[in-house]
């Protein structure tokens, strides 16, 4: 873990993005430790939130009950997001209990980091946070009998193709819906037309797709320097015309900001 000392040095070494005011697109939950992070570096955060999750209790606590009720040994409890792992916190007293005994699986450190402050640490996390990264882990060790994934109503089938085609018995639980909020963004489209926002953060394929939707107009929606979180994040934003100048070298916010140190860092030379 970076020290205190080390983490004081990378913030005040962005000087560049002092006084940018950066739009924040996640939950408004996950905006606020987003927007924390944005003034430690000196940045103002825009708070505009474009997705909203609804959690399926019902599904989340059936599924516990069969856990508990079934077979521990052999059994894997994979978790893709940490939308996913806050999903099932919120549907039991104690995750760590509930999960006792199961070997646990995160698609990626953030994931895992959720897991972790939750007390179940995975015991499994690809080197490429992504569901082909979980295929090819899986690929290098014995497949459990059983597996369970839970994950957002929507999502890639891919691991679980391949695990099934290893003879997995799989069981696939929609666990979340990520819809597109739906409060006023008048005044946000006023700052992107006036040209007072100076960067937007776009974390994940949908947060692209729901910005574009909430602003829904692209010029004004490309006023801003975007940054994307990964490589897909900007392949997701170029087909809906959103010109993207920051990729993060990896997928965090953090690097996501350094990227945008680095750009204006550039565009301050001239």
């Amino acid at each position: 873990m970076r020290s205190a000392t080390a983490r004081f040095m990378l913030l005040s070494s962005m000087t560049h993005l002092k006084g940018k005011r950066i739009l924040l697109t996640r939950t408004a939950e996950q905006n606020k430790s987003t927007a924390q992070l944005v003034e430690s570096m000196g940045a103002i955060p825009i708070l505009f939130p474009c997705i909203h999750i609804d959690y399926f209790s019902t599904n989340i606590q059936q599924t516990i009950k069969d856990l508990q009720a079934g077979e521990i040994k052999n059994t894997d409890i994979i978790f893709s997001s940490s939308n996913g792992v806050k999903a099932v916190v919120s549907c039991v007293n104690n995750l760590k209990e509930s999960l006792q005994g199961f070997r646990i699986i995160a698609v990626g450190r953030k994931t895992a980091q959720t897991l972790i402050e939750h007390g179940c640490p995975p015991e499994i996390i690809p080197e490429k946070a992504s569901q082909q990264g979980l295929i090819i882990a899986y690929q290098q060790q014995k497949p459990p009998q059983q597996a369970y994934f839970f994950r957002a109503e929507e999502g890639s089938d891919d691991l679980l193709l391949a695990l099934k085609q290893q003879g997995v018995d799989t069981h696939l639980i929609p666990s979340y819906r990520a819809s597109c909020s739906n409060d006023d963004a008048t005044p946000i489209s006023t700052q992107l037309s006036n040209k007072r926002i100076d960067a937007v953060l776009l974390g994940s394929a949908k947060t692209a797709a729901f910005y574009m939707r909430r602003i829904a107009n692209l010029n004004f929606a490309n006023t801003p320097v975007i940054a994307v979180m990964s490589p897909q994040v900007e392949k997701a934003a170029d087909k809906l015309g959103l010109k993207v100048q920051v990729i993060a070298n990896k997928p965090s916010f953090s690097a996501m900001l350094q990227g945008l140190d680095d750009y204006f860092a550039t565009q301050d030379k001239g």
